[in-house]
C-alpha cells in the first residue's frame, strides 16, 4: 500500500496516569496531565491534557490521548506547512458534554486574525463520539500554521482525539479483509467477506482478481450485483462477497489460502486482503458430493436442494441461527426464500449416506 506522503496523528490526552510523550513525524503530541500538549500553542488553562487507562470512547483499548477544553472560545495552533494546490483530508473524533462548534484553520502564525482558510466546521453533539472528516481542494499560499477553534455557548467539554491531516490523492483505495480463518472440505464452496474504501478524492472503479492457486469457480457480488469491478464514490466503504471453491485435489492439513488482488484504472494504487484456509479430512466420498445440486444460487424467490436420499433441508443465517427445517419427499426440496433479506445464507441438509453437508446461498 503506498504511503501517504503527508500524515500525523494527532494523539491528544487525560487526568489519570503520566504516559510519556509520543513522537510523530518530528512533532510531540502528548505530555504529562494537566498541561497542554507539547506542540501545540495555545493559552494554558483553554487546553489541557491527560491520559485515560480503559475504554474512553468509540472502540476498547488500554489506554487513550486526548486534550480538551472547558472554555468558551479556546483556540490551539500547530506549525504545519500545507503545499499550495494540494488536496489535503483533515479527520478527527470528538466528543462534548454540550453542543460545540469544532472549526480547524490554516494561516500564517498562531493568531486567531492571521487564520485566513478554514478547513473544517462541525457541530460536535452532546454525548456521543464522532468522526469529523473533510476534503479541501486547492490550498492557497502562507499556510504555515493549523489551528483548532473550538466554541460553545458556555464553558461546557470538549474532548479531541486521533487528529490526522492526510494529503489525498485523487485515486486511492484500501481493503480490509472481514472473515476470518475458515475450515472446509476440498471440493466444497466457502463465503469470503471484504471492505473496499475509497480514500481518494475521485470516484474509481476497483477490480477483483483472486488467486487461483488453491480455488477455482470465482463469483463476487456487492449489494446483489454480480460483478469484478465495483465502482465506489470517494470515502465510500464497499462490503463485497467473493464465492470460491477449493479445489478438490488440495490435501487434507496443507496450508493453503486465498489472496484476493485489487487494481484500479490508473495502476497507481493496488490492495491485498489474505483468506488462510485449512482443507479437513473429507466425511463424505466424492461421489456423493457430486449428487448434491443447489439452484438457483444467487435465489430470488425460491431456491431447490436435490440430492440422492434426501432426508430434512435446514436453513439457517450466518449467525447459525435455524430460519427453518423441512422434511423431504423424495430427492429435492423447495424453499421460499421471498420474504429474506438479501445476504448471505446456509443450506445444511441430510442424506440417507451422509449425516450433514452445508452449503452456501445468496439471496437477491
Amino acid at each position: 500500500m503506498k504511503k501517504l506522503l503527508l500524515s500525523f496523528i494527532v494523539s491528544l490526552i487525560t487526568t489519570y496516569a503520566f504516559a510519556g510523550n509520543i513522537l510523530n513525524e518530528g512533532f510531540e503530541y502528548a505530555n504529562h496531565d494537566l498541561e497542554k500538549p507539547i506542540g501545540w500553542i495555545c493559552d494554558d488553562n483553554s487546553w489541557l491534557c491527560g491520559y485515560l487507562e480503559k475504554d474512553h470512547n468509540r472502540i476498547p483499548h488500554t489506554g487513550n490521548w486526548y486534550a480538551f477544553s472547558d472554555t468558551e472560545d479556546a483556540w490551539m495552533y500547530m506549525p504545519m506547512y500545507l503545499i499550495p494546490s494540494m488536496r489535503y483530508r483533515f479527520t478527527c473524533w470528538a466528543i462534548s458534554d454540550e453542543a460545540y462548534q469544532l472549526e480547524f484553520w490554516a494561516g500564517t502564525s498562531p493568531n486567531p486574525d492571521d487564520m485566513h482558510t478554514l478547513l473544517l466546521r462541525e457541530t460536535v453533539t452532546s454525548g456521543i463520539y464522532e468522526k469529523f472528516s473533510a476534503f479541501v481542494d486547492d490550498i492557497p499560499d502562507n499556510c504555515e500554521y493549523i489551528a483548532i477553534h473550538a466554541i460553545s455557548q458556555r464553558g461546557s467539554y470538549l474532548t479531541i482525539d486521533d487528529v490526522e491531516v492526510d494529503m489525498v490523492e485523487q485515486y486511492q483505495f484500501e481493503a480490509e479483509a472481514i472473515t476470518g480463518d475458515t475450515v472446509m472440505y476440498p471440493g466444497s464452496q466457502a463465503i469470503f467477506h471484504f471492505l473496499i474504501h475509497n480514500t481518494g478524492y475521485d470516484p474509481v472503479d476497483v477490480t477483483v482478481h483472486p488467486s487461483n492457486e488453491f480455488f477455482t469457480d470465482f463469483s463476487c457480488y456487492s449489494n446483489g450485483v454480480s460483478s469484478m469491478t465495483f465502482p465506489t464514490q470517494p470515502d465510500e466503504f464497499v462490503e463485497v462477497t467473493t464465492y470460491a471453491t477449493l479445489r478438490p485435489e488440495i490435501e487434507p492439513g496443507t496450508i493453503a489460502w486465498l489472496d484476493i488482488n485489487m487494481t484500479i484504472p490508473c495502476n497507481c494504487n493496488t490492495a491485498m486482503v489474505t483468506f488462510w484456509v485449512t482443507p479437513l479430512e473429507p466425511t463424505q466420498t466424492k461421489e456423493n458430493q457430486q449428487n448434491i445440486s443447489i439452484f438457483p444460487n444467487p435465489a430470488t424467490d425460491f431456491v431447490t436442494i436435490e440430492a440422492d436420499d434426501l432426508l430434512q433441508v435446514t436453513l439457517l443465517d450466518m449467525t447459525g441461527k435455524t430460519l427453518s427445517s423441512t422434511a423431504a419427499k423424495g430427492n429435492s426440496v423447495r424453499l421460499d426464500v421471498s420474504g429474506l433479506k438479501a445476504g448471505v445464507y446456509l443450506i445444511s441438509a441430510k442424506t440417507r449416506s451422509t449425516s450433514s453437508f452445508v452449503k452456501s446461498i445468496l439471496k437477491m
